[in-house]
């Protein structure tokens, strides 16, 4: 009777442990759709809206990109192209994102990313990364959003990106990375703040959007909330 009854409460506490977590899970989901889909309105300006960016979508995750070369910001400086495999100093273009620095430097691919690292990134305890990678052009294959800023529209979003880059020398500091984690124009490099499911790299990218006044989703996890805003 005893070893019974001893069952019956184990079944008990998994069956509550089970809808908790089945809650939980539903609750962040419905959070995730109903806070994306209030809008956070474009900031009314008469300034000449001089500056192109765009965002693009690359599977799950959302990045920035913008021009290499203005008057308000050289990427070059501070993302040295001599960083790269193969030194190219005639890109027009830059693209950020934000991620779990375990996932970035150690996971070629989908298929080498282990429930510990996992766990980890969705709890925070990884640490975060930028990605920056390098384009000629804006990509043919992928879904994107063309956004015109104002001068102080875009000094601000580069002070974003920056204050979320850790700098050494006037650098951004590279992060050594595993082999097929980046490509001849890409590498990662040391941020602050932390990647989770509450701060994830398309969040990243919807703060950036609200630090420069843009359209922007109250807030979102996933790439479909910002495209959503932008009838994509």
């Amino acid at each position: 009777m005893k070893q019974r009854s001893r069952f019956g409460i184990v079944r008990i506490v998994l069956l509550c442990a089970g809808l908790l977590v089945g809650l939980t899970v539903f609750c962040y989901l419905f959070l995730c759709f109903a806070l994306a889909a209030i809008p956070v309105a474009k900031e009314k300006t008469k300034d000449e809206r001089c500056i192109t960016v765009y965002l693009i979508k690359g599977g799950v995750h959302t990045d920035f990109m913008v021009p290499v070369h203005t008057p308000t910001e050289d990427w070059s400086q501070s993302f040295p192209y001599s960083n790269n495999k193969i030194v190219d100093t005639t890109f027009r273009w830059i693209r950020f994102g934000f991620g779990d620095k375990a996932f970035f430097l150690t996971c070629p691919t989908w298929d080498d990313l282990t429930f510990s690292k996992a766990a980890k990134a969705m709890t925070g305890l990884n640490g975060a990364a930028i990605h920056a990678y390098y384009e000629y052009e804006l990509p043919v294959d992928k879904p994107t959003a063309r956004l015109s800023l104002t001068k102080n529209q875009y000094e601000r979003l580069c002070t974003y990106i920056k204050n979320t880059a850790i700098f050494g020398d006037g650098k951004a500091v590279l992060l050594k990375s595993a082999e097929g984690t980046t490509y001849d124009y890409d590498r990662y490099y040391d941020a602050r703040g932390t990647y989770s499911l509450i701060s994830s790299c398309n969040t990243w990218v919807n703060e950036g959007l609200k630090a420069s006044g843009q359209t922007a989703c109250y807030w979102t996890a996933f790439a479909e909330g910002i495209f959503f805003q932008y009838g994509k």
